[in-house]
């Protein structure tokens, strides 16, 4: 397991929000997200010209860290209840 992951896990840097507000921040990075790789990536004007960065890893990583937050709530995409195994004794 990462040192990300056992962070998110353990500490739950998420665990304070309500779910609506996850949904909301979550909703929020998509479009953040979505924006920013639909934008255009460079200009140019009077010969000169200017490139952007796209870099939108430390956006999926808050979407992943996120998610897997409400699926550990229960409350994730696919709208199920997370069960625990089922133990025979």
């Amino acid at each position: 397991m990462s040192a990300m992951n056992w962070c998110h896990r353990c500490m739950g840097i998420y665990r304070h929000l309500t779910v609506s507000e996850l949904q909301a921040m979550r909703t929020r990075l998509m479009a953040s997200l979505q924006d920013r790789l639909a934008s255009p990536t460079s200009a140019a004007h009077n010969g000169r010209s200017v490139q952007y960065q796209q870099n939108v890893a430390e956006i999926r990583k808050e979407i992943a860290a996120l998610s897997e937050e409400l699926e550990a709530r229960g409350a994730g995409v696919s709208g199920g209840a997370v069960r625990g195994p089922i133990y025979i004794v």
